[in-house]
């Protein structure tokens, strides 16, 4: 009898099998690129004009040559492209809703290694968000995907928004990310209570008040806050324009080749119940080397932002 039941499930297993492979045969599409496979490009654009190019140099992946892409968005493309499957065909009924929001909504993806692998349409999820309605390119017949054992819908793995594509989404959040060995000086102004404001150079265990006059710094408080410096990240990328007087600290980090320069804001928020504004508990604004302007989180950043008594 137990021999009889081992025998039953191998066969069945075998026809599921036979199944799945006659499945895809019958639609003769696969969009799953195999794990093997060495992607070195990938191509993202929308229907609003929005174009993003992923590379792989060296061994980092670059948005638009420009941007180094974050980790753990390009790891989760690259398990979603090597294993999305075919949930089950497009219906009749909804066969010309889905074409149509496909071509006028829809995200086309191309995907290479020394040659161009696959390219298909991205689309929006079904009813029940478990499923996303992708079409191969100049096939006729659009599929419901999904990734076995992953409950929701597919876009958000390809970075898309909606039906937009959002450059900041792919790169990588890093401020700064300067190891302690190498900071020879930080210049620390706290903009609000320049008492506080301090120079501390690490090497010498010297510490500078506003006044110049010079104190011995504690090794181990100066050793933990010159590692503070190392790996801290952005919330995100703003497009705002940032009021000057809003100003908290300005920071000098120096080393032997290169000085960055931090500088804090405090994150207005609009009070939804006011025509005043005040200021957020959790976040600040901040600028590397005065350039864009990043959302960063308190509980992140304010160990960074001591007196000088701190270091004594």
């Amino acid at each position: 009898m137990y021999k009889k039941l081992i025998s039953f499930f191998l066969i069945l297993i075998s026809i599921l099998f036979l199944f799945k492979t006659n499945y895809d045969k019958k639609y003769e599409v696969s969009f799953k690129i195999s794990r093997e496979a060495i992607i070195e490009k990938v191509f993202l654009s929308d229907m609003k004009g929005n174009q993003i190019k992923l590379e792989k140099i060296d061994k980092n992946w670059f948005i638009n040559d420009t941007y180094k892409v974050r980790d753990d968005a390009i790891k989760t493309l690259l398990s979603t492209i090597s294993s999305i499957e075919i949930q089950q065909p497009v219906s009749n009924n909804a066969y010309n809703n889905v074409i149509k929001n496909l071509a006028t909504i829809g995200v086309k993806i191309d995907i290479y290694s020394n040659k161009l692998l696959k390219s298909y349409t991205i689309g929006h999820s079904t009813m029940n968000h478990l499923g996303t309605y992708m079409i191969m390119k100049d096939a006729e017949n659009p599929f419901i995907m999904h990734i076995p054992g992953f409950n929701g819908f597919l876009s958000p793995r390809y970075g898309i928004e909606g039906s937009t594509l959002n450059i900041t989404s792919w790169r990588d959040n890093t401020v700064l990310d300067v190891p302690s060995e190498e900071i020879i000086e930080i210049n620390f102004n706290n903009i609000q209570e320049s008492n506080k404001s301090f120079i501390l150079k690490p090497k010498e265990y010297k510490l500078y008040d506003i006044n110049k006059s010079v104190f011995k710094s504690n090794a181990i408080k100066t050793l933990n806050y010159i590692n503070c410096f190392k790996s801290l990240k952005c919330e995100s990328y703003k497009d705002v324009i940032i009021d000057k007087n809003d100003a908290l600290y300005n920071i000098d980090i120096k080393t032997e080749k290169k000085i960055f320069n931090l500088k804090i804001f405090s994150f207005n928020k609009k009070n939804k119940n006011a025509n005043n504004s005040a200021p957020n508990v959790e976040r600040y604004y901040a600028q590397i080397n005065d350039g864009e302007v990043l959302l960063i989180q308190k509980y992140v950043f304010n160990k960074l932002f001591i007196s000088i008594d701190d270091l004594k």
